[in-house]
């Protein structure tokens, strides 16, 4: 995670409601109730711009041109614009941040925090006066910005313990080219700080948006069909929190034996070929399992005995398997890149990989 939150002289551009528990990298600022949007954009450093500029191809006179340092006619400059492509850069850097086609449409940070703002509270005359935002931060160059806020009620699994689920809206948008505007509802323990994406089956609570010349039109809710089907997802994430507390109540009463345990890490993490040969011999150390596959098996085994967030969970249950494979694939594993990690958890191949032990541990019931 370290490695994703863009570092610069101004410090870590990442920025958290830190009342509870700090995120587990420990960097950026931190404050102590929800921010405004117009504090969360400054405190995270995403208060920049990103505009679209022309792409040049270098010729070999050109490039020769620009290593001796001698003059280069715009003429020579004209000819060698490349046709509808153009490059995103960030205002206040000048830092080329993707190659894009000339249809692309920028959301600006703002307009993204505004965005995530107003989905959440509903505050349309108001909603400067309205603190909700949680999390959030710059990620790489500055070629993706993320933010988090929580709805105001949370769902409660247990009074007694205490147990709290909250509800937050995770909004990102990239200005590479690489990925859609993206709005989902999830879930996230208070107790461990990890997002359980692995509880939003079937897409339910997201809506993305391509990075087309009417994307900004699309995000404003001020436009009463823009509005009614954003608050589609709302309402399906206020229906779906009711189901969501008897899926973890359901969790919590499956109880696995030690077997069970590995069976699912196994068909989770592991190759076919190799989780087949496990099941047959339960047997990590075989030579039909490659050292990779062996060695995330044994990761999600000391997660969770010794994961964020596996002290509060009583050993054994599904529950208790849930939060340690979520702990696990967030806090530990590793990816090609942070980038690739991000997406990943968002709705890539680790999402799918969490959900895959939800349904293993529903089966196993």
């Amino acid at each position: 995670m370290s490695a994703m939150i863009e570092i610069t002289e101004r410090g870590a551009s990442f920025a958290e409601n830190g009342r509870r528990e700090r995120a587990w990298h420990g960097l950026g600022q931190v404050v102590d109730e929800p921010m405004f949007v117009k504090d969360a954009l400054k405190l995270c450093h995403a208060d920049y711009n990103v505009g679209l500029q022309p792409v040049i191809a270098l010729s070999d006179e050109l490039r020769n041109a620009m290593e001796n340092g001698t003059f280069i006619n715009a003429a020579m400059l004209k000819e060698l614009l490349v046709d509808n492509t153009m490059a995103t850069m960030r205002l206040d850097s000048n830092k080329s941040l993707g190659i894009v086609s000339d249809k692309y449409g920028i959301v600006q940070n703002e307009d993204a925090f505004k965005f995530v703002d107003m989905f959440c509270s509903g505050k349309f005359a108001d909603r400067d006066n309205t603190p909700v935002i949680e999390t959030c931060g710059v990620l790489g160059k500055g070629e993706r910005v993320f933010v988090t806020a929580k709805f105001p009620k949370s769902i409660v699994l247990d009074a007694k313990r205490d147990d709290l689920v909250d509800m937050y809206v995770v909004f990102t948008t990239s200005h590479d080219g690489t990925g859609s505007v993206r709005c989902m509802v999830t879930p996230v323990r208070v107790v461990c700080n990890n997002t359980l994406n692995w509880a939003m089956q079937n897409n339910i609570g997201r809506i993305a948006f391509r990075h087309s010349s009417k994307v900004m039109s699309r995000l404003d809710l001020l436009n009463a069909e823009n509005a009614e089907f954003a608050y589609k997802a709302l309402n399906v994430a206020e229906t779906y929190s009711n189901s969501l507390a008897q899926s973890f109540e359901h969790l919590r009463n499956i109880k696995l034996a030690e077997r069970d345990l590995d069976n699912i890490i196994a068909q989770v993490v592991l190759a076919p070929d190799a989780a087949k040969d496990f099941l047959e011999n339960h047997d990590i150390f075989s030579d039909n399992i490659k050292t990779r596959g062996r060695n995330i098996f044994l990761g999600v085994k000391e997660c969770l005995e010794s994961g964020v967030g596996q002290e509060g969970q009583e050993r054994g249950t599904a529950m208790w398997l849930m939060n340690g494979m979520t702990s696990y694939f967030q806090n530990e594993a590793t990816e090609r890149s942070e980038e690739i990690k991000f997406d990943s958890i968002l709705d890539g191949n680790i999402y799918k990989k969490v959900q895959k032990t939800f349904d293993l541990c529903l089966a196993a019931a």
